[in-house]
């Protein structure tokens, strides 16, 4: 077990921080807007892979496009899905053969992550922390037919609360489940709820 600081991407590389475990599950962790401030050192990003760690996941995290030290510029939602579909091959190189899969993402890491997902038929489940209904349209959401599961802030405006109820009561999934936090967009002081949602729920 180790953690590593790695370069991810055929085209463009990718800075990314790999915490290996017994390689028999694996999860990718999409951070938030890349013009906001959104790094893979995002508090939410932090509490996330603490929580798949400490349940035996080998965990990636990375920085889009233009983020940090990776290659790039933004490219608005488009090329960053590219970016997960590169993260998840990566990945998938350091788990053992048939190794299951998580995509996961908070805010506009959440929205990138889901339409991967669509395109990648290895991945089974979801993760999404704070979809960014108010901005980005949510169909993606109900195209997917793997196990999902949500975080939400309760007073959460760039994320609202009842859009994602609507849709979670129209997912009619093998598996979901879903947990409201007190908190806004930011979940600052809330990370450790964050932790023990994932614990429980994987």
């Amino acid at each position: 077990m180790s953690t590593k600081r790695v370069y991810i991407g055929s085209q463009l590389k990718l800075d990314a921080i790999l915490n290996e475990q017994d390689g028999k599950k694996g999860v990718v962790i999409c951070h938030p807007h890349p013009l906001y401030g959104g790094s893979m050192h995002n508090n939410v990003i932090n509490a996330m892979e603490k929580g798949f760690y400490e349940r035996g996941f080998t965990t990636l995290k990375f920085n889009f496009r233009g983020v940090g030290r990776s290659e790039g510029t933004y490219d608005e939602g488009i090329g960053e899905i590219e970016d997960v579909m590169g993260a998840v091959n990566f990945l998938r190189e350091n788990l053992k053969d048939n190794a299951s899969i998580v995509l996961s993402g908070y805010s506009f890491g959440a929205w990138v992550s889901i339409r991967a997902a669509l395109k990648l038929e290895d991945v089974e489940s979801i993760f999404i922390v704070a979809y960014p209904f108010s901005v980005y349209d949510s169909s993606p959401l109900k195209q997917f037919k793997g196990k999902m599961w949500f975080i939400a802030g309760k007073y959460d405006e760039i994320a609202p609360v009842e859009p994602l109820l609507n849709l979670y009561k129209e997912l009619s999934l093998t598996e979901k489940s879903l947990k409201i936090i007190e908190s806004d967009h930011f979940f600052l002081g809330k990370e450790d709820e964050i932790t023990q949602f994932i614990k429980e729920a994987f």
